[in-house]
């Protein structure tokens, strides 16, 4: 056994353990751990940079500015409040709408983390005021957040892009992974929807919808920006990491919003997550480590269970870690050499079960899912008595547990890999 592919798998196992208990960004700490193991094991300086991956970069910050300067303008909220106030008396379609409106604005680009930072007061409020299940809103808000987000033209579907291109499947797979996801948002929020009786609303109107303004000029013409950059993406095959900052540099010139602004609500910490960790991976990979990782997970594999032990490892590492910035830069890298081992498997399945049950355990409050919702639910139950963080943390977690092992059962019966 190479003594520098367990030293790099030790430096990889560090950062998650370093990062989740001293809460500092895993992106920077797993530059640093890059430059310590790469000189270890004489991997020169130029070959960690090189592997800061520009074009991800690209592509995660062109529609965040694009899309924070629609959150900093109000068009986003007003929006999903105008797209609320259409069902009328309808109160038991609330829940139905918001994950339906919250799935498509992560899919469309905003993303996972900027969509659940505008939807989540919003369901939040409205689970009050509609007399429903609080935290049940949440779940489904962070449901649709993470697993929308795996368009091809979201943040996570343009990780995992990157991740494939780095194999022999290179743009394949894109668009059947993200219909996997889809399937499982509508299993899932269905599940939670009944389960938690979020039909039935105990309110018959709603106060915070009764007064909406008309979108102003500025937030039409930032709606308009956001279909044009959706239609170039997809008809012209255009990169949305340099259409959509060329979208909203034309804003900025008409005075629509303010560029600053935007940038001061960018998810940076984010960004250097996903590509610090993707540098470290890079390295890890130079000196085996990732041979060795397929070599421990195929070791207690078989054909029957390629597939959901790849979909609790996931789960698992997502309990602690970040499923774009950490799980799928780790996981995603060693299909290629379980299905060296096990030919039989679907790529595409794999990713899928890798991802989903990531997703799935973010519900987790040691994730940004589950932190959100306690952090919502505390500031929204004030004075209510209703603040009890120990049941809310352990509910929540369970959540995330019993959701992960659903992940493992489907993944068991084939339901990722039917595309």
């Amino acid at each position: 056994m190479d003594k520098f592919a367990v030293l790099s798998l030790i430096f990889l196992v560090a950062v998650l353990v370093i990062g989740f208990w001293k809460k500092v960004n895993m992106g920077f700490l797993a530059m640093g751990m890059a430059l310590i193991i790469a000189r270890i094991g004489g991997v020169p300086d130029s070959t960690v940079i090189s592997n800061f991956s520009t074009s991800l970069f690209i592509s995660l910050v062109g529609p965040a500015f694009l899309f924070s300067m629609a959150v900093n303008n109000g068009t986003m909220d007003l929006l999903a409040k105008r797209m609320l106030k259409l069902v009328g008396k309808q109160l038991w379609s609330i829940p139905l709408i918001i994950a339906i409106l919250t799935f498509v604005l992560s899919a469309c680009g905003c993303g996972n983390i900027p969509t659940f930072g505008i939807i989540l007061p919003l369901g939040i409020a409205l689970a009050y005021q509609l007399g429903v299940d609080v935290i049940a809103m949440g779940l489904i808000i962070t449901l649709a957040c993470n697993l929308g987000c795996m368009s091809p033209i979201s943040n996570g579907g343009i990780i995992a892009t990157g991740l494939i291109a780095q194999t022999d499947y290179a743009g394949q797979f894109s668009w059947e992974i993200f219909g996997e996801c889809a399937i499982v948002w509508v299993l899932f929020t269905l599940i939670f929807y009944f389960v938690y009786k979020l039909y039935k609303p105990k309110a018959e109107s709603l106060e915070m919808l009764a007064d909406i303004q008309p979108f102003n000029r500025n937030q039409k013409l930032t709606m308009l920006a956001i279909v044009l950059v959706v239609i170039v993406v997809f008809a012209f095959n255009v990169n949305i990491g340099l259409a959509a900052p060329l979208a909203a540099v034309i804003l900025c010139i008409f005075g629509v919003t303010d560029d600053k602004a935007a940038i001061k609500i960018m998810p940076w910490g984010t960004f250097i997550l996903v590509c610090g960790v993707n540098m470290l991976m890079a390295v890890v990979t130079e000196l085996g480590g990732i041979d060795l990782l397929v070599a421990g997970l195929t070791s207690i594999m078989n054909d029957f269970l390629v597939r959901p032990i790849m979909a609790l490892a996931g789960g698992v590492m997502s309990w602690f870690s970040s499923t774009t910035g950490v799980v799928m830069p780790t996981l995603i890298p060693t299909i290629p050499g379980i299905l060296e081992q096990f030919p039989n498997a679907s790529y595409s399945a794999l990713v899928s079960s890798i991802t989903i049950s990531s997703f799935l355990a973010a519900f987790s409050p040691a994730s940004t899912g589950g932190a959100g919702i306690m952090a919502q639910y505390a500031v929204f139950s004030q004075g209510r008595g209703e603040t009890d963080t120990n049941k809310l943390f352990i509910r929540l977690f369970l959540t995330s547990v019993v959701c992960v092992l659903l992940s493992v059962v489907f993944a068991l019966i084939g339901l990722y890999g039917i595309f």
